[in-house]
């Protein structure tokens, strides 16, 4: 049953996957709430579907019928771009206290040095990008420590991602450019760990362009992302490797050093359905006339297309489902949300 959910999932058949995951019951239940998880991100497209509120709305009866679904509610909220009237009815809907009350809590919580809650709230009142600097102080404090791990600064960069794209785009260009930085990085840690193999160097190289391009003050070098990620390809292939690959060079004592610290650090997957490669419909099929280059691989792309938001630039529908699970922002680095769901 877990193989058979976890194959609907990353073969996008989302609607499927819930489905048969609701007749199936318990024995599916994580993998079903996964789904309808995704399905909610689905409904939630700037500028087609949102702020439709018959998608908006459809979002949020997704997200409920998860146990346990606040986090999710609030950032659906989180990322509606509607009036104060319009945001504070989804807040009703969704069983959250309306924009006014949200900056009070807000406050309360970063007066009492609780970040994460102080983010949460902020992010619902008509001033989000106050929850900005408080997150990414936090994150950047735990990576520049020698123990951090991936589980501690992931929800943290998850929830953030959720502000308001004309919030993110028009208001904060510093916070901006260290949230996608942060995001490709925490990204990249996040599909070595997923095993979405085919797009972890392109998420290092869009880190190590971002950091080149971009005026801003993270704890993390150009140099220090070439060594990751040259440890991790050449110790990943060295424990695939056949008996027959006798040409293989071994890795250095410093690259297994690297590697081993990015191990301690990523650790192993919680929701053990999001491992593996996505393949879509047809991903196997032939090519046709019609050839789309890849801007992540600069490889042919055989399969399903994806376009970004420039309207020319491609990657396979596979890779954007994978980046978008790890890593919510755009592969072109403009802080728009990618949606391939």
């Amino acid at each position: 049953i877990k193989l058979a959910m976890a194959n609907l999932i990353r073969g996008n058949e989302l609607e499927l996957a819930v489905s048969v995951g609701t007749v199936l019951g318990e024995c599916a239940a994580q993998a079903t709430h996964y789904a309808l998880e995704l399905l909610a991100r689905k409904c939630m497209t700037i500028p087609t579907c949102f702020p439709s509120p018959g998608y908006r709305d459809l979002a949020g009866d997704l997200l409920m019928m998860i146990p346990d679904n606040e986090l999710q509610l609030i950032k659906l909220c989180a990322f509606y771009p509607g009036c104060t009237a319009e945001i504070n009815d989804l807040h009703e809907k969704c069983r959250l206290p309306d924009v006014e009350e949200c900056m009070q809590l807000a406050e309360k919580a970063q007066t009492d040095g609780n970040i994460f809650e102080s983010m949460k709230y902020y992010l619902l009142t008509a001033e989000p990008e106050k929850a900005l600097p408080i997150g990414i102080q936090y994150v950047k404090e735990q990576i520049s420590s020698s123990d951090w791990t991936l589980d501690a600064v992931y929800p943290f960069l998850d929830l953030l991602s959720y502000i308001r794209t004309e919030k993110l785009l028009h208001k904060c260009s510093e916070f901006r450019n260290e949230l996608l930085i942060l995001c490709g990085y925490i990204g990249a840690l996040l599909a070595i760990r997923r095993q979405y193999t085919s797009i972890v160097p392109a998420l290092y190289e869009y880190t190590s362009q971002l950091l080149k391009r971009r005026d801003v003050c993270v704890p993390l070098k150009i140099n220090q992302l070439s060594e990751e990620l040259e440890s991790w390809r050449v110790c990943s292939q060295s424990l695939n490797k056949s008996s027959d690959e006798l040409l293989h060079i071994p890795p250095s004592e410093l690259q297994q050093q690297i590697y081993a610290t990015m191990l301690s650090r990523i650790k192993e997957e919680h929701l053990q359905i999001t491992i593996g490669t996505n393949y879509v419909s047809g991903s196997n099929l032939p090519g046709h006339s019609d050839v789309h280059i890849s801007c992540l691989t600069g490889l042919k792309i055989q399969g399903p297309v994806f376009f970004l938001e420039d309207g020319k630039s491609t990657i396979s529908l596979n890779d954007a489902l994978m980046w978008a699970k790890v890593n919510p922002f755009s592969p072109l680095g403009t802080g728009i949300r990618l949606n391939p769901f």
